[in-house]
C-alpha cells in the first residue's frame, strides 16, 4: 500500500508540489507565531532578570489594582534609610523611573514605534545591570548616559554639549557622558532608555522627597526570600517586598499576558486563515484528481482491493503530503517569523527580540495542525473514490459516482449559514467576555464562509455568463469557450473560488471596518472638540502639568482646557476612565451631546462630588440622574459621587465626567494627557499655533500641537499602520488561493488533453489557447473576488451595527473595493500563466491519442 501511495504521488508531481504550498504557508503562519511570541518573550524576561540580577530585593508602593500607566506611584525617601536599617541589608538605594525627551541639537529623539522614553536615576556598580560601553555613568548633576541603540541610531557621541533633556519643568542642559548596555542587552524594542542620577531625578520629576522604588542587596549568606521576609516585616501595609526573582517574573508575566492575550491569538487567527484557505485548496485538489483516476480506482476493485483499501490510499497520499508540507512549514516558520519582525519595524512598531530558537511545542503543534488539516480535507474526496465500482476500469468515459449525500449538500451549507449567522449575533448581542465574543464571531464567520462555499456552485453559471459577456464581446470566441469551461463543472469552479472569496472577503470586511474607524474618530473630533487646537505627548504619555501655565500665557489663546484619563474603577461598573478638567473652560471648548434633559449647565454644579456619566455606562451599570457611586484609584483613594446627567460619546470620554477638584481628591496625578486651545476671534489659526509651537518648544518638545485636521490625519495615519500589517498578514491566504487557482487549472487542462488537442487540430493558435486558459481563471478570480467583497460587506455591516453603541460607524470604502476587484483580475491573469503555457505547448497529435 505505501509503495502503491508513493507512485500515486511520483506520477502527479506537479499537483503534489502546488497541494503542498498551501500547507506550507499555513503551517509557516503557525510556526512562525509561536516562534516570534517565543522571541519577544524570551527578550524581556533577559531585560527583567538583567535588571535585578544583582540585586536580592524590591520595595515599591503596592497599588490596588494595575493600570495602563506605566509609572508606580512614588514611595517617601525616608523609605530608602528604612531599608538600610533592616539587619541582613548589604546596600540599599532608591531609584527613580519616569519618562522624558532626549533633544540633541534643537530636535527631538523619539522612541520608536511607541516605545516609551524612560528616564531612570543611576544606582551604584554593585547593584547596577548598566554595562559601560563608552565613557562612564552620570555621577555629577547634568550628566547623562544612553542606551547603545539610541547612540547609534541617532550617532550621538560621548561629550556631546548640545543636548538637553525634557522634564517635567522645562528642558534641562545636560552632558552626554557615557553610552552602555542593558546587561548584554543593547536595544529594548525602539525605546529611548536615558540615565541620570538620583538628584536630578528628583528635582526634574517632581520627585522632591520621594523614590519609585528601593532596591536592596543581602548580605552574604542570606537568600532573597530571607531578606524580603525581613524587609516586608519593617514595611507599612501600602508597601511591597518582592524578591528580585520574584519582581522579574512579575514583569515578564506581564508583558506575556498582553502578548499572549493580543499578539499571538492575533497572528495565530491569520495563521487560521490561511490554513482554512488551504483546506479548501485541498479538497478541490484531491475532488479533481479522485474524479480523474475513475479508472485508475475501478481497476483496483477489479484486481481485488476493497474500499477500505482505496480509501486508505487516498488518505494515505493526504497524510504523506501533510508530514512532507509540514516539516517544510516548520522551516519556513522561521522565515516567517523574521518577516513579521520586520513588517513591525517597517511600521514603527519596535519590540525586542533574542535569536531564533524552535521549541519542541512549536515542532508538534505545526506537525499536528497540517497533517490534521490536510488529512480532513481529504477524507470527502477519500469516500467517493471508495464509491467506483469495478466495472468503471472498463468503461469508456466512466464518470465519478455522485456523493451520497450530494443531494443533501444545499441543505447542510444553508444551516450552515443559518448557524454562522446565529453565532455572529451571539458573539455581538450577548454578554460575554472579549475573548468568547471574538471565538463566537470567528466560528461564525468559518460557517458562513462554508455554507457560502457549498451554494457557491449555484451562483456560477449566472455569474460566469455576467462576467464573461464582456469578455466574449471583445475577444470572440476564445471569450465564449473560457465561459464555457469556466460553467461545464459549477463545483469545481465554485471550490476553486471558494479560496480566492476567503480571503478577499476578509481584507474587504478589515477595509471597511477601518474606514468605519476613521469616519467614528474624525467625527467625534468634528462634533466634540470645538477648540483650534489639541496638544498631546509625542509618545501618548501625560506630559508635565507646566504646560498649561505655559499655553495660557501664549497671546491670543483665549481658553485652554488640560484633560487627565486616568483609569479608575467604578462600583458598580468596574474598569472606567476618569475624564477630569477645568468645569469653568471645558463647555467652551468641548460641544457635549447630551441625553435628555441634561446640559452643559451642569457642568456648575460638578464641585467636588458630581459625575457626569458616558450612556453606555449608564445603561450596563443601570445608573441614572440622582444615583451615588464610587470611584476608586489604583492608590486606594475612593470618592463617591453624584450623577447629574448623561451624555453621549463612546469614542472619545467613555466613562465618567468629574471636575479637576474632585481628581485632585483623588489624588490623581496632576498631568494632563490632552489639551484643547482655542483661539480669541480674529487671531489667525495659523499663526496662533505657530505662536503655541514656539512657547512648547522652547521647554517642553515631547508635546505636539496640532490643529484639529492634523489630529485627525494622525488619528486615520495610525489606523492605516495597522490596516498596512493586516493586508500584508492576510496576503498569505491571498497567495495560498492563487496557488489554488493554478492547481486547478492545470488539473483542468489535464482532464481536457483530448479536447485541446482538437482545437488545436482545427487551427486554433498557442496564442489562442492561452487566451481561454487566461479568460477561464480571470472569470473564476472575478467570481469569488465579488463573492468576497459581498460577504466581506455584510459581515462589516453586521459588526458595525452590533458595535453601534460604541460609536463605531459603517462606511463603504468603494474605490478600496473596486480596488480590490481589479487586483483580482491581475491575480487571475498571473494564475493563469504556467496553466496557460502547458496547454498552448500540448502536442496536438500526442493530445488526440491521450487516454
Amino acid at each position: 500500500m505505501f509503495r502503491l501511495i508513493l507512485r500515486g504521488l511520483a506520477t502527479r508531481k506537479l499537483r503534489t508540489v502546488l497541494t503542498s504550498i498551501a500547507i506550507v504557508l499555513g503551517v509557516a503562519m503557525v510556526a512562525g507565531t509561536f516562534i516570534l511570541t517565543d522571541q519577544i518573550n524570551r527578550a524581556f524576561d533577559e531585560i527583567f532578570e538583567t535588571g535585578n540580577e544583582k540585586v536580592d530585593a524590591i520595595v515599591s508602593r503596592d497599588t490596588d489594582f494595575d493600570t495602563f500607566e506605566d509609572q508606580l506611584p512614588p514611595l517617601p525617601a525616608s523609605v530608602i534609610d528604612d531599608v538600610r536599617r533592616v539587619d541582613g541589608v548589604r546596600h540599599a538605594e532608591g531609584q527613580i523611573s519616569t519618562s522624558g525627551q532626549l533633544v540633541v541639537g534643537g530636535d527631538e529623539i523619539e522612541s520608536q514605534g511607541g516605545a516609551p522614553a524612560i528616564v531612570v536615576s543611576n544606582v551604584d556598580e554593585s547593584i547596577n545591570p548598566s554595562v559601560v560601553l563608552e565613557g562612564r555613568l552620570p555621577e555629577n548633576p547634568g550628566e547623562v548616559a544612553v542606551i547603545k541603540s539610541v547612540a547609534d541610531r541617532e550617532d550621538l557621541q560621548v561629550g556631546m554639549d548640545d543636548v538637553e533633556l525634557g522634564t517635567k519643568v522645562g528642558l534641562q542642559p545636560v552632558k552626554l557622558v557615557g553610552v552602555f548596555r542593558y546587561g548584554d542587552v543593547e536595544s529594548i524594542g525602539g525605546a529611548t532608555v536615558v540615565l541620570i542620577t538620583f538628584g536630578d531625578a528628583q528635582r526634574w520629576f517632581d520627585r522632591e522627597g520621594e523614590t519609585s522604588q528601593v532596591l536592596a542587596a543581602a548580605e552574604p549568606g542570606l537568600t532573597e526570600a530571607e531578606l524580603a521576609t525581613r524587609i516586608r516585616a519593617a514595611m507599612p501595609a501600602d508597601v511591597k517586598v518582592e524578591t528580585a526573582a520574584e519582581n522579574a517574573q512579575a514583569q515578564s508575566d506581564e508583558i506575556g499576558d498582553e502578548i499572549s492575550g493580543f499578539l499571538g491569538p492575533a497572528l495565530l487567527t491569520f495563521a487560521g486563515v490561511a490554513l482554512f484557505v488551504g483546506a479548501f485548496i485541498i479538497f478541490n485538489t484531491f475532488s479533481i484528481t479522485v474524479a480523474q483516476r475513475v479508472k485508475e480506482f475501478g481497476m483496483m476493485r477489479t484486481l481485488g482491493a476493497t474500499r477500505g483499501q482505496v480509501m486508505r490510499s487516498v488518505i494515505g497520499e493526504a497524510l504523506l503530503v501533510g508530514v512532507v508540507a509540514s516539516l517544510l512549514g516548520l522551516v519556513a516558520g522561521i522565515g516567517v517569523a523574521a518577516g513579521i519582525l520586520a513588517i513591525f519595524e517597517a511600521i514603527g512598531i519596535g519590540l525586542p527580540a533574542t535569536g531564533i530558537r524552535v521549541a519542541a511545542g512549536t515542532v508538534v503543534t505545526g506537525l499536528l495542525v497540517g497533517v490534521v488539516v490536510t488529512v480532513l480535507a481529504s477524507v470527502g474526496p477519500a469516500l467517493r473514490a471508495t464509491r467506483v465500482p469495478p466495472i468503471a476500469a472498463v468503461q469508456e468515459g466512466a464518470t465519478l459516482p455522485a456523493g451520497r449525500f450530494s443531494k443533501a449538500a444545499p441543505y447542510l451549507a444553508g444551516l450552515f449559514l443559518v448557524g454562522g449567522i446565529l453565532l455572529f449575533a451571539y458573539g455581538l448581542l450577548s454578554d460575554l467576555g472579549a475573548t468568547e465574543a471574538l471565538q463566537a464571531l470567528a466560528a461564525g464567520a468559518v460557517l458562513v464562509f462554508l455554507g457560502a462555499g457549498f451554494l457557491a456552485r449555484f451562483a456560477v453559471r449566472p455569474m460566469a455568463r455576467a462576467i464573461g459577456a464582456p469578455i466574449e464581446a471583445l475577444a470572440g470566441t476564445t471569450g465564449r469557450l473560457a465561459r464555457a469551461n469556466a460553467t461545464r463543472n459549477p463545483a469545481r469552479t465554485a471550490s476553486t473560488a471558494a479560496a480566492l472569496m476567503i480571503g478577499v472577503g476578509l481584507v474587504s470586511f478589515v477595509a471597511i471596518f477601518a474606514a468605519g474607524l476613521k469616519d467614528s474618530f474624525t467625527g467625534a473630533i468634528t462634533r466634540t472638540i470645538q477648540g483650534d487646537l489639541i496638544l498631546q505627548s509625542s509618545t501618548f504619555e501625560p506630559f508635565p502639568a507646566a504646560v498649561e501655565d505655559a499655553v495660557r500665557g501664549v497671546p491670543g489663546v483665549r481658553d485652554a482646557a488640560f484633560i487627565r484619563f486616568p483609569e479608575i474603577r467604578t462600583e458598580p461598573g468596574g474598569t472606567q476612565f476618569l475624564n477630569a478638567f477645568d468645569p469653568e473652560v471645558g463647555p467652551r471648548v468641548l460641544d457635549f451631546d447630551w441625553e435628555g434633559d441634561a446640559s452643559d449647565a451642569l457642568f456648575d454644579r460638578l464641585g467636588t462630588d458630581g459625575a457626569l456619566i458616558e450612556t453606555n455606562l449608564a445603561r450596563s451599570t443601570g445608573l441614572r440622574t440622582g444615583d451615588r457611586f464610587t470611584v476608586r484609584t489604583n492608590r486606594g483613594r475612593t470618592q463617591a459621587f453624584t450623577v447629574l446627567g448623561e451624555y453621549r460619546d463612546p469614542v472619545l470620554f467613555t466613562g465618567i465626567v468629574v471636575s479637576d477638584e474632585a481628581a485632585n481628591r483623588l489624588e490623581v496625578p496632576p498631568d494632563p494627557s490632552v489639551g484643547v486651545v482655542s483661539f480669541e476671534d480674529g487671531v489667525d489659526p495659523a499663526a496662533g499655533q505657530a505662536a503655541v509651537e514656539r512657547r512648547i518648544e522652547t521647554d517642553f518638545p515631547s508635546v505636539d500641537v496640532q490643529s484639529n485636521a492634523e489630529f485627525t490625519d494622525q488619528i486615520e495615519g495610525q489606523i492605516d499602520q495597522i490596516l498596512a500589517l493586516l493586508y500584508a498578514l492576510l496576503a498569505i491566504s491571498l497567495i495560498i488561493s492563487l496557488f489554488g487557482i493554478v492547481n486547478a487549472l492545470i488539473l483542468s487542462i489535464y482532464e481536457r488533453t483530448r479536447e485541446i488537442g482538437m482545437l488545436r487540430a482545427i487551427g486554433t493558435t498557442r496564442r489562442q489557447m492561452r487566451a481561454i486558459v487566461r479568460y477561464e481563471s480571470m472569470i473564476t478570480a472575478v467570481i469569488g473576488a465579488v463573492l468576497g467583497i459581498i460577504i466581506g460587506v455584510v459581515f462589516a455591516w453586521v459588526l458595525t451595527r452590533g458595535l453601534e453603541d460604541q460609536g463605531i460607524e459603517f462606511s463603504l470604502p468603494l474605490g478600496t473595493l473596486v480596488l480590490f476587484l481589479v487586483l483580482s483580475i491581475v491575480a487571475g491573469v498571473l494564475a493563469a500563466v504556467l496553466p496557460a503555457r502547458r496547454a498552448a505547448r500540448l502536442n496536438p497529435l500526442e493530445a488526440l491519442h491521450e487516454e
